[in-house]
């Protein structure tokens, strides 16, 4: 997405439009001091395709930048600083197809990040930018989202079934975070109901799976080392009604922090669980003018950050929520 917000830094990011052309760019970045309000504008970044993706991602101590055309030409992440905005360096990945133009990132063991882009996953040390392990995704599949656990030792990939003309379905991947080894499948059950691929969050202990079945859609929870379904939610999630916090309308954001996950959905509610148990801590259902998308957790302020509507929000979630 193009936008995030480190908590512990204190500063929220952004890329803003330069033109009022739909989704055309070029973008600015922009770093707003959350205490100040500040602003302190970074480089331009052209983009020369109606299809284009940029995201930005904070991992391993630098800000990140990924950007595709969408055109089948090469994606390009570029680090940079985090507090001068200063491009440090870009790393070029292979090509993709025009019809993925996706870019994921997840910090990894010590200072890396690991990069997953089409069928390539890729470790990179983000002192030197070297490439640490490359992994290449079964055949025919295609990286829909990464996630690494809070310790930094499994990283998990929810990965699109590549078929003509385009991608469907899903798949989740276990890999060791440091070598890349595989370590488990779950090509079974409810996570091949996705329409294509899954919006992941890691958690100690395994990860948590968000994905869209059609109008609808579930978040549920998969084991670490076999990727078998924990309840609750359990498998018997989706027969039940599609205005809960685990089968919902249209879509759902979840995030890791404060020894909680954290859940929002179109069905207008939010929540903190258990990350291990699915156990709901609290639970408060807002209208719809109200919704929000969690992006990050400030555990010593204990504060949520979340996108609302047009603008960035902070929510100050109950005791009760906080392990």
């Amino acid at each position: 997405m193009g936008q995030t917000v480190d908590p512990t830094a204190g500063v929220a990011y952004a890329l803003i439009s330069r033109t009022i052309r739909l989704l055309r760019g070029p973008y600015v970045l922009e770093c707003t001091d959350l205490r100040a309000g500040t602003v302190h504008r970074g480089p331009v970044f052209p983009v020369g395709s109606l299809f284009a993706v940029d995201s930005l991602t904070v991992a391993s101590g630098y800000l990140w930048v990924s950007r595709v055309s969408g055109s089948g030409s090469q994606p390009v992440v570029s680090q940079l600083d985090q507090r001068s905005l200063a491009l440090l360096r870009s790393i070029r990945l292979p090509a993709v197809p025009a019809f993925y133009p996706q870019i994921a990132m997840a910090a990894g063991p010590g200072d890396s990040v690991w990069i997953g882009s089409f069928q390539t996953l890729l470790r990179v040390d983000a002192a030197t930018g070297a490439v640490l392990a490359r992994v290449m995704l079964p055949p025919h599949l295609a990286v829909s989202d990464i996630s690494a656990d809070p310790a930094r030792r499994h990283l998990y990939v929810s990965a699109a079934h590549v078929v003509k003309g385009g991608v469907e379905g899903n798949v989740v991947v276990e890999y060791g975070a440091r070598s890349g080894h595989r370590l488990a499948v779950a090509a079974s059950g409810l996570i091949t109901d996705s329409v294509v691929g899954a919006q992941l969050t890691a958690v100690p202990g395994g990860v948590w799976a968000s994905f869209r079945t059609g109008m609808l859609g579930l978040t549920i929870h998969l084991r670490r080392r076999d990727l078998a379904m924990i309840a609750p939610p359990g498998p018997g999630i989706a027969l039940t009604p599609a205005n809960r916090i685990f089968h919902w309308p249209m879509g759902a954001t979840t995030v890791y922090g404060g020894g909680a996950l954290w859940v929002a959905n179109q069905a207008g509610i939010v929540a903190c669980l258990d990350p291990r148990t699915g156990q709901i801590r609290a639970m408060e259902r807002v209208p719809q003018s109200r919704l929000i998308s969690p992006l990050a957790v400030d555990p010593v302020s204990r504060q949520l950050f979340a996108l609302a509507g047009h603008g960035l929000a902070r929510v100050v979630p109950p005791r009760r929520c906080w392990s």
